[in-house]
């Protein structure tokens, strides 16, 4: 199940329901015993923390699209990609970022680390 072409459908999913705004088809990629860690070195979200997170996250909007290629390996896939968030007060919040998705046996993902700092986040108007 875990073939290239498989990950990275699940990759396409993510961003194309960040993109409609479903949070249900995004936590439908997730596994029921998930870990979120966004950003990475934060403490991990799990279960219904996880969907409150993606609520919180994108309420004022988001639009996603990939800025490079995605890299796989065995059970893993991490992708770069430029979010841009809405603030409500006329701004946009600009992230590059990292997210590594890593699957479990069964093609779900088991754990999501975004990986970004400070230096990666910018903020114009919209």
């Amino acid at each position: 199940m875990l073939t290239p072409e498989y990950m990275q459908q699940i990759v396409d999913r993510y961003l194309v329901a960040i993109n409609a705004g479903d949070m249900a088809a995004v936590m439908a990629l997730y596994a029921d015993d998930a870990l979120v860690e966004d950003p990475a070195g934060t403490e991990p979200k799990r279960g219904d923390e996880i969907l409150q997170f993606y609520t919180n996250a994108f309420s004022g909007g988001a639009k996603v699209e990939l800025t490079g290629p995605v890299r796989l390996s065995a059970k893993a896939a991490a992708f770069p990609f430029r979010a841009e968030i809405g603030k409500g007060d006329g701004q946009v919040m600009v992230v590059e970022v990292i997210d590594i998705f890593e699957f479990d046996p069964a093609g779900k993902v088991a754990r999501m680390t975004a990986h970004f700092g400070p230096t990666n986040v910018t903020v114009r108007s919209a």
